[in-house]
This record gives C-alpha cells, structure tokens and sequence, in this order.
C-alpha cells in the first residue's frame, strides 16, 4: 500500500469552499508514478479492495452500488453513486455530498511532471455531533486506508 501523508486542504479547491468556515474539513495526499487522470482516480477509488466493505454496508441500506455504477460516475456519465450526489466536478476534482447532506467526499489529482499527486479529503458539517465525534478516529484511519489502497 502506498505512503499516505495528511495535508492541508488545498485554496480554492472545491473543498476548501464547501460549506461553511468553521466545518470540518481533512485532506490526504498520495503520490502515483506515471499520469492518473481524475476518471481513473474516481473508478480505481470506488472500485478498490478497501471500498468494497462500504459498498456492501451502504447495499444493506438500499444505497448499493456496483463497479458498473462507479465506472459511469468516472465517466461522467451520472451524477450520484451510492449515497452520494454530485455537488460539482471539474477535470481535475469532484465533490460529492451524501443523501443526508452531513458530509462530503472529495477527489482531485494534480499532475507534477512524471507523477501525480493524487488527494481525498472529506467535510463535515457537525464535527460537534456526538456520533461524529466518535467515529472521526476510525474516520481518519479508513481515509489513509481508501487512499493508499487506490
């Protein structure tokens, strides 16, 4: 698995001006050798080993989705996934909300000349909220684990 490092939210990415200043945000960074497009990203993420146990969690709740699905959201082709509804995507990142509208998913690469550096970051609206306190450890440890499975 590869080296995940957490970083600052990056200015004037669709994260850092999601929702209001005082919300929780977190970012993680890993690099990949070689150029990865925001598609790739998108259905490697989706479709890797450590996503999968939360595909079958959200199935058990009716907000299943298959590797079919997440291919089409790496192709632009929907605007949902699972639990989660676009907010807004560019060429190079894309926002996702989740039904509840409590908390956000971001992806975004950056190319660095022979590499790219390739980031996900998540947003909260009530960090305060007693079950989102008690999940943001497990929270942070599962984002270096999605990321680096990529």
């Amino acid at each position: 698995m590869a080296q995940v490092t957490p970083v600052s939210v990056p200015q004037g990415s669709l994260l850092a001006s999601f929702g209001e200043p005082h919300h929780y945000r977190d970012c993680f960074m890993r690099e990949e050798v070689g150029a990865v497009t925001l598609p790739d990203f998108i259905e490697r993420f989706y479709c890797s080993w450590a996503f999968r146990p939360e595909r079958l969690a959200l199935g058990a709740i009716g907000k299943g989705a298959s590797s079919d699905d997440a291919r089409a959201l790496a192709r632009g082709e929907v605007d949902s996934f699972a639990a989660w509804n676009l907010i807004e995507r560019d060429e190079t990142q894309i926002l996702m909300q989740d039904f509840q509208k409590r908390t956000a998913s971001w992806l975004c690469v950056e190319p660095t000349g022979g590499a790219t550096k390739l980031y996900f970051g998540s947003w909260v609206g009530e960090p305060d909220h007693p079950a989102m306190k008690a999940l943001m450890g497990f929270h942070i440890a599962y984002s270096k684990v999605l990321l680096g499975a990529v």
